[in-house]
């Protein structure tokens, strides 16, 4: 049994690893969404491309307390870093596109594996009273992380050929942070238990509908936000997945303070204030035609909005289900399931109307989901 210190320096360790993934993994899968754009390929094929990590993170999400039982956390995730980093490679050193996808999707197991596992540790390993501190500190990490790697791209005038280079440098980096540890010990996670009996469902479900929006917005727009503003005749494709880095640090900015205000108010309030924002930024994304500035606010508030209803879900299910792990893990496959419904039908609104297509398909899902921003209290123990 590892002492407290040690295994918590150790649960910072991977987590660190896990951020320093991201960056390469939000400034290729962009561009390369920017590259097929240029190239011809249809809306469709490149939301089906964008929402292909998260439906092989979302597929293998079960899987992981099976894998977590046989081979312990540490062999498990690094097997989740060697996918991520087979697929980055892969990605690196092709343009063909049924390869493409198959980077994308090595991508998106390794996620389930190292990304999720890590998230619910630091969720239950954190005393409820700072729960919300913790969450939203891990989080901002992650935006930061997911903002860099797009800003990398302007930054260095960088193509998709040289930062295939810079890409396969930077995910044998985030081998760092870990490769000095050992893989036959490591923290530990609690035993997974089955979603029922101490779970009250008219909670649970909105919980994880308002995590699942996070992840339409956040996760699911990163490809399909560029295109929108390429399309609109905003941004030129050279610039457009600089919006995907505004995306990240709107989130980035928003995170730590979510997690305060969540500990001092809970989340009720705040889940209704971060449904109408994005409400509002549907509505400013074909307004952006005429006032470009519509296109920044939308995916700040993607970024910071979306970002924010998911940290809320974790925060408010950690508490409410402390001693069910697997609520933990259904919340991010609930976010994860957004990330990969997200492109789908973004696309499939842009398919529709360039202008008013993702009004029309994401604000349905809002206005859908509403009455759920008035179900999610936090005193269900």
């Amino acid at each position: 049994m590892l002492g407290k210190r040690k295994a918590t320096t150790q649960v910072w360790r991977y987590a660190a690893a896990a951020i320093c993934e991201s960056v390469p993994i939000a400034m290729m899968l962009p561009l390369i969404a920017l590259y097929m754009n240029d190239s011809g390929t249809s809306p469709i094929a490149i939301g089906f491309y964008g929402a292909l990590p998260f439906i092989l993170t979302l597929i293998n999400l079960p899987l992981v307390p099976r894998v977590l039982a046989a081979v312990g956390f540490a062999r498990m995730f690094r097997t989740g870093l060697a996918l991520s980093t087979a697929g980055l490679v892969l990605s690196a050193l092709t343009r063909d596109y049924v390869l493409l996808c198959i980077g994308a999707s090595l991508v998106g197991i390794g996620a389930a594996y190292r990304w999720s596992a890590t998230e619910a540790l630091i969720a239950w390993t954190t005393p409820t009273a700072r729960l919300g501190r913790v969450t939203g500190l891990y989080q901002s990490f992650v935006a930061a992380a997911a903002a860099v790697g797009p800003f990398l791209v302007p930054v260095f005038s960088l193509r998709l050929e040289t930062a295939a280079g810079l890409a396969i440098g930077l995910t044998l980096f985030a081998w760092l942070p870990i490769i000095s540890l050992s893989p036959k010990t490591g923290p530990e996670l609690a035993a997974p238990e089955a979603l029922s009996g101490s779970i009250r469902w008219w909670v649970f479900v909105p919980l994880a509908t308002l995590g699942f929006i996070g992840g339409v917005f956040e996760a699911g727009l990163n490809a399909l936000g560029p295109i929108q503003a390429t399309r609109l005749g905003v941004l030129p494709s050279s610039s457009a997945v600089t919006l995907t880095g505004v995306i990240a640090l709107a989130s980035l900015a928003t995170q730590y303070p979510i997690g305060r205000l969540a500990d001092r108010f809970g989340g009720a309030a705040l889940f209704r204030a971060l449904s109408v924002t994005l409400l509002l930024s549907l509505v400013a994304v074909p307004l952006s035609k005429s006032f470009p500035a519509g296109i920044w606010f939308a995916a700040i508030a993607w970024g910071g909005a979306g970002g924010s209803l998911y940290t809320l879900s974790i925060i408010e299910v950690g508490i409410a289900y402390r001693n069910v792990p697997q609520a933990v893990s259904a919340i991010i496959g609930a976010y994860t399931n957004g990330g990969a419904t997200g492109p789908v039908i973004g696309g499939v609104g842009l398919e529709i109307s360039t202008e008013w297509g993702l009004a029309m398909v994401l604000g349905t899902l809002i206005l859908a989901a509403w009455p759920l921003a008035f179900r999610a209290p936090r005193d269900v123990r």
